[in-house]
């Protein structure tokens, strides 16, 4: 499949498809986007500069290289732009290095150790493959129970995530634990003790650097303040609608991801509450934590090199390069924008987005 042939089947233009391959974030209606990353999904595309090298025996690999990839994480695929984004880029690193993408798939039970299916629709999916994919990229947690059933299907997997993988799998992370830590730790140099959690509460890795920070700060974490929820912005806005109903609210927010911020930023807009005026701070840096008045104060995760490791690791993997399991954890960076502000300043509210 070339560029010409997604553009007649898209209607996209040919320039435009190659952007789109080429930089996942290049400016363009997002259903177009999709439209591409469809089409070029579900026909296999690989660059022409990989196939004409393997047809010319310029390459000395034997065939192309195929990868599914699997998202664990979120209920939806559009239920958290981060995990979009990193897919995008995944993407992109495998088709320049000359693979095939093989399948993109939500298994958002990955991450469960109970309760679900999970068992038997990995065992359907792989069972219904006449060839199987030379390796697995896994965005996101997994559970020892999906381990199990992924380790008898694959030997070549590697996962990109904020937490480790049980250290079964070759993996690159940005450790979650310490992107909440490094968050509260700028809110408590704010001058804030009064800090409020949004996000899963359950074996999560933020909310345990949630908890760890606060103690090392020498604060107790208040219970009222503690949102249990799953990351979507429909949840930000309950979380900021239950904070207001608080006789004494927090004065600052961590929120696990910034698609739960911007939802809880987009209430304090439509209320307009003069007396209530949290600083707010989250994880991830998505594309919307910028165009937020006030921007989002955020931990950003390095997703492009997450991305780019990953597919070395696997790609080194296949070919042999090493067999003992790797795995390299990579450092957040603290983005200050305006939505954080300290304890004893007192400015008019600006959040709307």
């Amino acid at each position: 499949m070339s560029l010409k042939e997604i553009s007649e089947l898209t209607g996209v233009s040919v320039s435009t498809v190659g952007r789109i391959l080429r930089d996942p974030k290049h400016k363009c209606p997002e259903e177009v986007r999709k439209r591409v990353l469809e089409a070029a999904r579900s026909t296999g595309y690989v660059p022409n500069s990989a196939a004409k090298s393997l047809r010319s025996g310029k390459s000395t690999a034997e065939k192309l290289l195929s990868a599914d990839i699997f998202l664990s994480r979120s209920e939806s695929e559009s239920a958290d732009p981060f995990y979009d984004e990193l897919l995008m880029l995944t993407e992109k690193e495998l088709r320049a290095a000359g693979c095939v993408i093989a399948g993109v798939r939500q298994f958002s039970e990955l991450s469960s150790e109970g309760g679900s299916d999970i068992e038997k629709q990995l065992i359907s999916y792989f069972s219904g493959k006449e060839v199987g994919a030379d390796g697995l990229v896994l965005i996101g947690k997994c559970s020892q129970r999906a381990v199990r059933v992924l380790k008898k299907y694959r030997r070549n997997i590697v996962v990109i995530s904020r937490e480790s993988s049980l250290h079964e799998f070759d993996e690159v992370l940005c450790d979650g634990k310490k992107l909440a830590e490094t968050a509260v730790e700028h809110l408590a140099r704010l001058g804030h003790s009064k800090i409020g959690y949004v996000g899963s509460c359950h074996k999560e890795a933020r909310f345990a650097g949630f908890q760890s920070a606060m103690l090392r700060a020498g604060y107790v974490p208040d219970i009222d303040y503690i949102f249990d929820t799953s990351p979507n912005e429909q949840n930000g806005i309950l979380a900021a609608e239950y904070f207001t109903k608080l006789s004494d609210p927090p004065t600052a927010i961590y929120c696990a991801n910034d698609v739960i911020a911007v939802g809880l930023l987009r209430f304090l807009q439509k209320r307009r509450i003069k007396l209530w005026e949290p600083s707010v701070i989250s994880c991830d840096d998505i594309e919307q934590a910028q165009f937020t008045t006030p921007m989002l104060t955020t931990l950003a995760l390095p997703k492009e090199e997450m991305a780019h490791f990953a597919i070395m690791l696997l790609l080194d993997r296949i070919n042999g390069g090493h067999k003992l399991i790797s795995r390299l954890e990579l450092q957040g960076t603290l983005m200050v924008r305006g939505s954080c502000r300290p304890f004893n300043e007192l400015n008019e509210p600006e959040y709307y987005i």
